[in-house]
């Protein structure tokens, strides 16, 4: 559980890095979802659009625990295991699609 939550504060602390690096996708992520308004639905938009933004932004962490997104390690030619890469992915999108709803939920209550 220790590692679990130095990675998790890691991650955190390094949010900035992740978020830059992952900027183009998260551009094609806002993209998307504006383009689709007329053919899904607004949570199928919304999970398309988070999806495409955590191929992005989900990292993979290094000997020395320093995350990076998993396309930058790939690019690179680094070894990234396959279910390390898929779970970091699918954990990445469940919490931008978590954050997504509750700031749509702010929003609306708002007004």
């Amino acid at each position: 559980m220790q590692t679990f939550n130095m990675y998790v504060v890691i991650t955190a602390l390094m949010s900035a890095v992740l978020i830059g690096l992952g900027a183009p996708f998260i551009a094609m992520a806002v993209l998307v979802y504006r383009a689709t308004a007329a053919r899904l639905t607004g949570t199928r938009r919304l999970a398309l659009a988070c999806a495409i933004a955590a191929l992005g932004v989900a990292p993979s962490y290094d000997a020395y625990a320093g995350p990076l997104p998993i396309y930058v390690r790939l690019l690179r030619g680094e070894p990234v295991t396959f279910a390390a890469a898929a779970l970091s992915l699918i954990a990445t999108w469940i919490a931008l699609l978590t954050l997504a709803h509750l700031v749509g939920r702010w929003r609306l209550a708002r007004g």
